[in-house]
């Protein structure tokens, strides 16, 4: 974001300080409301702009969890096929089958979970951050 906002809340807060003592503190709470408005609708667009973001690359990562998950059932039931085939003893073959099963569905656990993406949108949260030391400094320099 930039820092356009905090500028003009400054200039508006010289220009206020210089007309009437009265009418000048009116005019400096106005410019704190608007900027403080302003500042506000920002960050609810950086929002939903950093979710849109997110939840597009969580519905990319759960296609590609999908497609993966069919295509590893796929080649399991086939390579089953085959060794129930090769196997004469069933039982053995169940068992391997069950291991390969296994195997895959660690493997599509840990790349799904380093896919998704949950918890607050970074950016805004900095940004918050950030605006929430600017308040505080501009509360010191106007409360003085």
């Amino acid at each position: 974001m930039d820092s356009s906002p905090r500028a003009s809340a400054t200039d508006s807060a010289r220009t206020a300080a210089n007309g009437n003592g009265r009418h000048g503190l009116i005019d400096l709470a106005r410019v704190a409301v608007e900027d403080t408005v302003r500042l506000v609708q920002q960050e609810i667009q950086l929002a939903k702009i950093e979710v849109r973001e997110m939840l597009s690359t969580n519905i990319r990562g759960a296609a590609m969890l999908a497609a993966a998950g069919l295509s590893a059932l796929l080649c399991v039931v086939m390579l089953l096929v085959a060794l129930i085939e090769w196997i004469p003893n069933h039982v053995l073959a169940a068992l391997v089958a069950a291991l390969i099963f296994a195997i895959i569905c660690v493997v599509l656990i840990f790349i799904g979970k380093g896919m998704l993406k949950i918890g607050p949108p970074p950016k805004t949260m900095t940004t918050l951050k950030e605006d929430a030391e600017w308040a505080k400094q501009v509360l010191k320099r106007n409360g003085k």
